[in-house]
């Protein structure tokens, strides 16, 4: 399989698990929360209570089915049976998140919700994490393997522009009602359903031993906290997960309540994911000969300039303002969320330095974790936050509210930009060092003994 190129259909077909999964991620999180508040009458607190527990669940369970998998001996494979296993909970799972039950306790529709929550994340989890493991058993070609990560990529987009454009698009369509909602769940579980055969059909897993030795949780965070250069990159990561996650949920809430044009969020989201890609390729060659903490940091430059015209945004202004401002913060974004997937490359190389082992499912399994974890924690802050100063979903809210939901659209996740740029000035793994760092690695292959080692991580 090393010098064959996987056929086009196989790499579509492959990439539609990301379109998927993204599809209903997106929905939860920049809709969800609106949802909640707006048409089931939950006050804003618990609303932001229920993503808190159900992706810290979600987030426990990435680990747990990565094991599973790893060490699953069935003949249809370790991780394609579980493709089938999972999509229709998945799908099932999401329609039923949409439902509004007629229950009178306010605590028991706190608890049907955290609950369907759980079973959403759960069962996303069943099929996105061997999905995610099946990549390097369709091929194992360095330069295929890029081909098939950029098809992932680019249908995890379209995802993105799907559920941002369509959803409530269809809500309107069917009256707005609780029961339109219902419908719009109902016809994305469908859409997110349907890829999962096909993937199935089209991958297949290559023989290979499973992994006899699992090393418990407690001692993979142990030896992720060895590492100087990771903590310091979780740091940077998980503040600016915080300022990802926090305008995400609260946009829509920010366009019907502040500004007054719930109408603005769709083409909003539109112009910020075009944005996002049109940047891309060119922080790919701003990068060339750079340090990716510099250009992390510029990024971060952008995505404040960005974020700080949204908080002083005013209604009565040209609506071109926010569509620039937007496409300022989509650009630095871009970066700023790139560049750290990026690092944990890196990190994993210096981890071999000094373990002697590759460890990439290690940090990657935590990175995950804390992706989900922090970005929750920041938006059930904000959410309590705001249920603290009084908000009230579907009537006209006090100034002071307002400017607290402003500030917790733009103005806080600045702060964390701005955080977690300064903690990215101290990452201590730079362009110069990874590379005596390939150099030893590769010294180490031939066997040759290295005449000046790279220093050793501080532990």
């Amino acid at each position: 399989m090393n010098d064959e190129r996987l056929p086009l259909h196989l790499k579509l077909i492959y990439g539609l698990g990301d379109h998927s999964v993204n599809v209903a991620l997106v929905a939860l999180t920049a809709i969800f929360p609106f949802y909640l508040t707006d048409v089931v009458g939950m006050r804003i607190g618990l609303a932001g209570l229920v993503p808190l527990i159900g992706r810290g669940v979600d987030a426990l369970t990435d680990v747990w089915m990565g094991r599973i998998s790893d060490r699953t001996t069935w003949k249809a494979g370790r991780r394609r049976p579980y493709l089938l296993i999972g999509a229709i909970p998945f799908s099932l799972s999401f329609a039923a998140i949409w439902s509004v039950p007629s229950i009178e306790s306010t605590a028991l529709e706190f608890g049907f919700y955290v609950g369907i929550y759980i079973l959403l994340s759960i069962s996303m989890t069943i099929v996105a994490v061997p999905y995610q493991a099946l990549l390097p058993e369709l091929t194992s070609n360095y330069h295929e393997r890029t081909s098939l990560a950029t098809f992932r990529s680019i249908s995890s987009i379209f995802g993105t522009l799907v559920t941002l454009l369509i959803f409530r698009k269809i809500v309107t369509a069917f009256g707005g009602d609780a029961d339109a909602w219902s419908m719009a769940g109902a016809v994305f579980a469908l859409w997110i359903l349907w890829p999962w055969l096909p993937i199935w059909w089209v991958t297949y897993e290559r023989p290979g031993k499973r992994s006899e030795k699992v090393a418990s949780t407690r001692d993979y965070f142990r030896l992720l906290a060895e590492n100087r250069s990771f903590r310091r990159l979780i740091v940077l990561f998980s503040l600016g997960r915080i300022a990802i996650d926090l305008p995400m949920a609260l946009f829509l809430h920010y366009f019907t309540y502040v500004i007054g044009r719930p109408e603005d969020f769709e083409p909003v989201m539109a112009v910020f994911l075009i944005s996002v890609v049109t940047a891309m390729p060119l922080w790919l060659r701003f990068s060339r000969g750079r340090d990716k903490k510099t250009v992390y940091l510029y990024g971060c430059i952008g995505w404040v300039m960005g974020l700080g015209c949204l908080f002083v945004n005013q209604p009565e202004w040209p609506f071109a303002i926010t569509l620039v401002a937007t496409a300022f913060a989509g650009a630095g974004y871009s970066a700023a969320d790139m560049i750290p997937w990026s690092m944990i490359a890196d990190v994993a190389d210096e981890d071999e330095i000094a373990s002697g082992e590759r460890r990439e499912g290690l940090y990657v399994g935590v990175f995950t974790f804390l992706r989900k974890i922090s970005g929750a924690v920041g938006v059930a802050g904000a959410f309590l936050a705001l249920d603290l100063v009084g908000f009230e979903p579907g009537v006209e809210n006090s100034e002071s509210v307002l400017w607290v939901l402003r500030g917790a659209t733009a103005l806080v996740p600045v702060l964390f930009v701005i955080a977690s740029a300064w903690a990215a000035r101290s990452y201590p793994l730079g362009r110069l060092r990874h590379q005596e760092i390939l150099d030893e690695l590769e010294q180490r292959k031939l066997g040759v003994a290295v005449a000046a080692p790279v220093d050793r991580p501080a532990y």
